[in-house]
């Protein structure tokens, strides 16, 4: 994994960067919460990722979530779980880092 320096906010594309450094682009998260403002770049696929969300937790692969993520300037909520293992997650709350294990085989 590379080790990820979380700065303050907590934009996006960190996380954007983070996911696409240590994951394949067709690895699915289960995306269990999500509060995040829109940015320029990600307007039309964080509104979808939003209206997917009104029913409860969804499934996206790396490559979605990124796309969703880019240059939203702040994640105020995020928490996110691989699907193939749980205990690899990362979850931000009110703009920080509260678990993040990243780590996978």
């Amino acid at each position: 994994m590379t080790e990820m320096v979380w700065g303050f906010p907590i934009t996006g594309n960190a996380v954007v960067d983070t996911l696409k450094c240590n994951f394949r682009s067709d690895e699915l998260w289960h995306v269990v919460h999500m509060d995040v403002p829109s940015g320029m770049a990600s307007a039309t696929a964080l509104n979808e990722l939003r209206e997917k969300m009104s029913g409860g937790p969804v499934e996206m692969v790396t490559a979605e979530l990124c796309e969703a993520l880019a240059g939203a300037p702040q994640v105020w909520v995020l928490d996110i779980r691989l699907a193939s293992d749980n205990a690899v997650q990362l979850y931000i709350e009110d703009g920080e880092v509260f678990e993040a294990n990243l780590n996978h085989a």
